[in-house]
């Protein structure tokens, strides 16, 4: 069990409200306790516990709810913030190589995006290479101007393609 269980469930809940008009509500309060070890399975045992305290600081005044909070502040933990794309270790001087293989199926969407922009991120972040393999293996589904419309899109969302392939 976390040490001082019951005062961390109050300190979060008081946080909570305080940033919410006063009202202090179950889903991040729990949340909040996953990042001080609970474990998923045990929330059903402490629910009821969390729900009373939960209620008992929604009850009490904008006023009340500061000075509480103020008593227990140093029990809340805050989230590491982290800006950007994460760390690679050992990533050589040459930098990384980052390859995406859309299909030539139709346009670009932004599922290809979201899923490439980390790449591209990368490569900005740490030098290297970045591909575009246009992967043309299913001649039934290619479409003719989906080759320029993904080397056109991709220099503008990303802007930092070293090299268009074609994989026939």
């Amino acid at each position: 069990m976390i040490k001082d269980f019951e005062k961390k469930i109050r300190a979060y809940a008081l946080k909570n409200a305080l940033a919410h008009e006063g009202v202090a509500m179950q889903s991040p309060v729990v949340s909040s306790l996953f990042n001080e070890g609970l474990k998923p399975g045990e929330v059903g045992k402490y629910a009821k516990k969390i729900s009373e305290i939960i209620l008992e600081v929604n009850s009490l005044s904008a006023e009340e709810q500061e000075k509480e909070f103020a008593k227990l502040e140093k029990k809340v933990h805050e989230r590491e913030v982290r800006e950007g794309i994460p760390e690679i270790p050992n990533v050589p001087k040459t930098g990384v190589v980052m390859r995406f293989r859309p299909a030539p199926s139709g346009p670009l969407h932004v599922g290809h995006i979201i899923s490439n922009m980390i790449c591209s991120l990368y490569v900005k972040k740490y030098g290297g290479r970045f591909y575009v393999i246009i992967d043309d293996t299913d001649p039934e589904t290619t479409v003719l101007e989906a080759y320029e419309n993904i080397k056109r899109d991709c220099d503008w969302i990303f802007g930092n393609v070293n090299e268009y392939l074609n994989v026939l």
